[in-house]
């Protein structure tokens, strides 16, 4: 029941506007046992299929009652639902900032981060498999705001459409998007273990960063 109500919150950081669900999921301890269970999964299937099995089922189902009573909630409360999740957030900050060794780093991706939030807004040309790339990026990497992106690139309304009414898109479309998500969550996930386990303290260096940066986005 546990690891279920975690995926629960954790997908509510999916769906909610500002929240980082990767952000939650580092706060909650299982990030790097996520990023480890998908990257070796065929490694031993039956284990990792019961273990991101309930996650999942937890993650859906905040994705089906947040599509509507949930975000209603949300955006009735904004302020509050954000204040409790910053504060919640920011509650495991020490634990970040012990796992990490240079504030040099953190404070180049606290910059990198930021630019999203001062970038200007305009359309960019840029294909489905590239903004499934990108949203494969925005969910597995801590704090980088997927919102921000689609926002700069002119991008966001069709996201939204994308997600909120797939069945009425092209098959060739939806199928570029699915491959780039799927093609760059391969990559980046073998990348961020890789990271992970040769540089560790780094790495949780540039997550400090990031995560200091998706503050802009919350509010």
């Amino acid at each position: 029941m546990k690891l279920l109500g975690i995926g629960f919150i954790i997908g509510l950081g999916k769906i909610l506007p500002g929240i980082s669900g990767s952000v939650l999921a580092i706060r909650l301890g299982i990030y790097e046992k996520v990023i480890h269970s998908l990257v070796t999964f065929f490694q031993d299937v039956k284990k990792n299929i019961e273990y991101l099995g309930v996650l999942g089922c937890g993650f859906v189902i905040a994705i089906l009652l947040g599509s509507k009573v949930l975000l209603y909630f949300f955006l009735k409360y904004e302020l509050f639902f954000k204040c409790l999740f910053a504060i919640f957030i920011l509650s495991g900050l020490p634990e970040l900032i012990r796992k990490s060794n240079s504030w040099k780093i953190t404070f180049l991706f606290f910059l990198l981060g930021s630019i999203l939030f001062i970038l200007p807004k305009g359309e960019v040309p840029i294909s489905y498999i590239g903004m499934g790339v990108l949203e494969s990026l925005s969910t597995i990497i801590p704090g980088l705001s997927g919102t921000a992106i689609y926002l700069s690139l002119g991008w966001y309304e069709e996201i939204l459409h994308l997600f909120g009414e797939f069945y009425t898109y092209p098959v060739s479309q939806l199928f570029s998007f699915l491959l780039g998500l799927v093609v760059g969550g391969i990559g980046i996930l073998k990348g961020m273990q890789f990271f992970l386990t040769h540089y560790e303290r780094e790495t949780y260096s540039a997550i400090v960063g990031f995560f200091l940066s998706s503050f802009f986005f919350l509010f």
